[in-house]
């Protein structure tokens, strides 16, 4: 088959992860007898969506982060790809758009029993509810990636969420949430399966805080996630698989399932997960486009549940559909 893998590829500075991953993958389509097709998604999408049409493709492999060179059109890049009638692979345009919303996918989670931290949702140009819950962190409603996230998004006061959610607004991330703070372990839960089908639970992350220093705050900052020279990347590795007893096991696999299910995931996601001194997990984030560089968490998971990476790109490509 010919695979057309679609990418973003707008940023001046080459990610180097997304690159990583667009030839991790063409090497493994190869190898399958396949025929992979690179086509970058820039600034200008017309020329993309010739590019796409020329390649003819069987199949469509959705990479795509965004578009037009923001981050929050990761649904739109999604949906261009839907206009073509051919199979497409992980979750579709309408689906990735209620993850990208997290107060939205919150209620849908929440009404199908899985556990979120208490909420509340600061539009901008609004003022601070009376109620929030503290502590918190203070984090965009609709991005992903850790934006706009960074020490001083964890509050203990009303003053200090008030502060956090003005800067938030005034970096123009959009609308703040105004969440729970767990503190306690981060777990990474690793999902495979087609739309409405069977779950294939992969080795559980956890991330490693121990390495911090006292000031900092045991969450995921845009820096510890994309800095690399940053001291807090160095000393916030996930490790796999995580050391995580039966109980807390099954309760984490109960609330991916119903998690994929109510927000309509197909292919495979992440859901990153916060666990309360009481034993309780929480979600707090849904990734239904996670990293597929060699050294990411859910290629590296993949053995522990006796995969290598070309089963896992034969399984996508059995389940990608006509969204």
């Amino acid at each position: 088959m010919r695979v057309a893998i679609a990418f973003s590829a707008q940023r001046d500075d080459p990610d180097t992860d997304l690159h990583a991953a667009v030839a991790h993958l063409a090497d493994a389509l190869t190898a399958l007898g396949h025929t992979p097709v690179p086509v970058p998604l820039g600034l200008d999408v017309l020329a993309f969506w010739q590019a796409l049409r020329a390649a003819a493709p069987d199949v469509i492999w959705n990479l795509c982060e965004e578009a037009s060179g923001r981050p929050g059109r990761e649904l739109h890049a999604a949906a261009l790809l839907e206009l073509l009638d051919v199979p497409v692979t992980a979750t579709a345009a309408a689906e990735l758009a209620l993850c990208l919303d997290k107060s939205r996918s919150r209620v849908l989670l929440a009404a199908a029993g899985a556990a979120v931290p208490a909420a509340v949702r600061v539009a901008v140009g609004q003022p601070l509810p009376d109620v929030v819950p503290l502590p918190a962190i203070v984090k965009p409603t609709s991005q992903d990636g850790s934006a706009g996230i960074d020490a001083q998004s964890v509050v203990h006061t009303r003053a200090q969420a008030h502060a956090a959610v003005a800067r938030l607004h005034a970096s123009g991330l959009g609308d703040a949430l105004v969440e729970a703070y767990i503190a306690g372990r981060e777990l990474n839960a690793l999902l495979l399966g087609p739309a409405g089908g069977p779950i294939r639970h992969l080795a559980l992350g956890e991330v490693d805080f121990s390495q911090l220093p006292p000031d900092q705050p045991s969450i995921l900052t845009w820096a510890a996630k994309w800095q690399e020279d940053s001291a807090v990347y160095k000393r916030t590795p996930v490790q796999y698989p995580a050391d995580v007893a039966p109980q807390l096991r099954a309760k984490i696999a109960e609330l991916a399932e119903r998690a994929f299910a109510a927000l309509g995931l197909a292919g495979y996601a992440r859901l990153d997960l916060r666990v309360d001194a009481a034993g309780e997990p929480f979600i707090i984030d849904v990734n239904p486009n996670p990293d597929l560089s060699p050294d990411a968490g859910l290629v590296r998971a993949l053995p522990g549940a006796g995969l290598q990476f070309g089963d896992f790109v034969a399984l996508q490509l059995q389940w990608a559909r006509v969204k």
